[in-house]
């Protein structure tokens, strides 16, 4: 689609908006995860964890056991 029609101009916005969305995706979940292994480091329990995180704590424990440094 032509970007000098006025469907290309909005397309092309969206998908710029699109793009945008999916970068702050991926670091709120590196958020999340970073904030689920500090509360952990600092001694809450996967179980205290959870529902703060709003997963279950297969999901937690899980995340944990992810190697970070790769």
């Amino acid at each position: 689609m032509p970007e000098d029609s006025e469907t290309g101009r909005e397309l092309a916005a969206v998908l710029d908006r699109l793009a945008l969305a999916a970068d702050q995706v991926h670091a709120w979940v590196d958020e999340h995860d970073s904030l689920v292994r500090h509360a952990y480091e600092l001694g809450a329990t996967q179980h205290e964890i959870a529902p703060h995180a709003q997963v279950a704590q297969s999901t937690v424990s899980r995340m944990l056991a992810r190697d970070t440094t790769a």
